[in-house]
Order: C-alpha cells, then sequence, then structure tokens
C-alpha cells in the first residue's frame, strides 16, 4: 500500500518543494514511535531533510524515511554507547556513521568504511550539514576482503554498489581491499565494540579477514545478511562462521525480508 501511494505522489507530483512537503505529510503520519521528520532549506535554496530519533537529530540530503528503521534494527541487542569504537562496513551516505557518531560522542570513535567514490563525496557533504557533529568520524575508502589486493568492484554510487555483482561493466573499477585484521593491526585499534555490516554479498570474504580481530576484540557484530550469493543467503555461511568459533550468534528477520544476523557477547 506505501508503495502504491509512493508512485502516486511521484506521479502527480514528479519534482520540486510541493512533492516533498506532500511526502512528509504522509510519512509523519506513518513515522516510528520516538521519530519526527521535517524540511529544511541550505544555503542555496535546496530542500534537506532534518530527522529526529530518540532525541538524536541528523540532517541530511536524503530523505531517511526508510533508513530510521535501521537506526533499531542494527541496535537489537547490542546499543552503541557513549566512547564506543563503531566499524560502519558500508556505509553508503553515512546516514548510519553520522547516528552513531553522535552515539559514541567526542571521546568515541567510528569508522566509516565506503569504497564506492561517489557515497564518499554523499557522507562528506551529510556530515558538513551536521555541524554539532565531534570530528569523531574516518572516513575509510577501502574494501574489506579476506585478502590485502586491488578487487573488481561495481562503482554505481547506490546501495547496491558491489565486489561480488559487477552488472555492469562501464562501472567496473578496481579497488583497494584490506583484511580487517591487517587494518586493527596497522591502526593500533586497541577496542572495537560494533561492528555493522551492509557489504552487499562481500560478508563471508571481511569475515574471513576479521578472526584474528574477533579472538583478540571480541567486537559485537550486526551483519546484513539477505543478499543472495551463488543462489544461498548469506546468513547461512555467516551463521556457519561463527558457529565453527563458537561465537554466540542469531538471525532475526524485520519487516519480512531484512534479515540481520547478530554476534557476541550481547547475543547471549
Amino acid at each position: 500500500m506505501k508503495k502504491k501511494i509512493k508512485k502516486i505522489i511521484s506521479a502527480i507530483f514528479p519534482s520540486g518543494d510541493l512533492k516533498e512537503q506532500i511526502k512528509l505529510l504522509y510519512y509523519s503520519i506513518n513515522k516510528l514511535k520516538d521519530s519526527s521528520y521535517s524540511l529544511l532549506k541550505d544555503d542555496k535554496n535546496k530542500v534537506i531533510f532534518k530527522t529526529v530519533f530518540k532525541n538524536i537529530s541528523l540532517i541530511t540530503n536524503e530523505a531517511l524515511y526508510f533508513i530510521t528503521p535501521d537506526f533499531n534494527y542494527y541496535q537489537h541487542f547490542y546499543k552503541v554507547k557513549t566512547n564506543d569504537v563503531v566499524l560502519d562496513a558500508g556505509a553508503n551516505c553515512g546516514h548510519l556513521s553520522i547516528f552513531f557518531s553522535k552515539l559514541v560522542g567526542k571521546n568515541g570513535k567510528v569508522y566509516a568504511f565506503e569504497p564506492d567514490g561517489i557515497n564518499i563525496e554523499r557522507i562528506n557533504k551529510n556530515i558538513k550539514l551536521n555541524q554539532d557533529l565531534s570530528d569523531n568520524i574516518t572516513i575509510e575508502e577501502l574494501l574489506l576482503w579476506n585478502e590485502n589486493k586491488l578487487v573488481d568492484f561495481n562503482e554505481a554510487g547506490t546501495v547496491g554498489s558491489s565486489a561480488v555483482w559487477i552488472p555492469d561493466t562501464d562501472k567496473c573499477v578496481q579497488k583497494e581491499a584490506i583484511r580487517i585484521d591487517d587494518w586493527v593491526l596497522k591502526n593500533n585499534i586497541q577496542k572495537l565494540n560494533f561492528i555493522k555490516m551492509d557489504i552487499e554479498g562481500a560478508e563471508i570474504e571481511a569475515l574471513e579477514g576479521c578472526v584474528q580481530t574477533i579472538e583478540n576484540l571480541k567486537p559485537n557484530f550486526a551483519i546484513a545478511s539477505y543478499h543472495i550469493v551463488n543462489g544461498e543467503a548469506t546468513y547461512i555461511k555467516v551463521e556457519e562462521f561463527f558457529k565453527k568459533r563458537n561465537y554466540p550468534y542469531k538471525t532475526v528477520t524485520f519487516r519480512k525480508n531484512e534479515i540481520i544476523t547478530f554476534a557476541g557477547t550481547s547475543v547471549k
């Protein structure tokens, strides 16, 4: 029903402020508990979006009507808190990175891993809109993998950018990939409280490069594991990975098709 209404609005009002005001009215009526939405204008008089979720305010170039539920989903078990160190793998436009940044505060740290250069531009633009941010987000233009090497990558500038699927050869570029274990050693990471991961089917490779980090730092995980690789949902292999290492895990399905595998002591 919501998709039908959205299509009707887009057909009648294909662009402009009026369309955004109508969408705002609709999603404000159907908003999540403890959330609110409003429209602002940037210095070029372009519409930008303000989202408030559980007293955390975010200003972004993109509407977060469909993103806001993820703030709850990814924290279903582990709740990011002050002074935490967080790894946001697959940061996309930086919405969750900014949200985590405000949760961890000035003495915490967020590492936003995003290999897509187009998306990195969007992250930086969104960071600039949030002038209350602490200087605690580091953007890593790296692809997480089980080897340190150059990897073919579909740089689409969307949530579908991937090292696993290359549907458009014109958008295929090579990106530097790194194992989490080696990145942790290189950057002298002494604690890692939480890893959120949504990297379009490359979750298994990323986990294979994270074995030592799991043993030493014991991070909590929230891994989007609904992707289909070789005809199989990734949560199956993600669960096998954690089971083999006797690391607590649990897979939960949200809104019918949002599958997230959680792992770490918070799952117990």
